[in-house]
């Protein structure tokens, strides 16, 4: 059902850029749908209004599609790859980043100095 949801949500949101692109700016006098005899079978204002309805209910089904989405999504990971994994500690300050290995090293050489002296 997830996966025929989300070929939905992508149908939708298609037609969604489509509906949106098809439509005229404020001020525009030349549209995608203007040319030749577009003008006969729609008058500008009838465009405007189903053009507008289109995109409305298509937005209306893009977020409703979102939602289910999602609360589908949330009811099947109930559980995260990280709940079993014990926090680590991490030190406060920039000093105490160095890697095990080279502190070994460093308390090593502080060792063996303080044998010379």
């Amino acid at each position: 059902m997830s996966t025929t949801l989300m070929i939905v949500h992508g149908v939708i949101s298609i037609l969604l850029i489509v509906s949106v692109l098809l439509q005229f700016g404020k001020g525009a006098e030349a549209g995608l749908l203007s040319g030749g005899g577009g003008e006969s079978v729609m008058s500008g204002g009838q465009k405007g209004n189903i053009l507008s309805k289109i995109t409305t209910v298509l937005s209306i089904l893009f977020m409703a599609n979102s939602i289910l989405l999602a609360k589908i999504q949330s009811s099947n990971s109930s559980s995260s790859l990280l709940d079993g994994e014990a926090p680590i500690a991490r030190p406060l300050n920039s000093d105490q980043t160095a890697a095990p290995e080279a502190t070994e090293q460093t308390e090593e050489k502080a060792e063996t100095q303080a044998e010379q002296k």
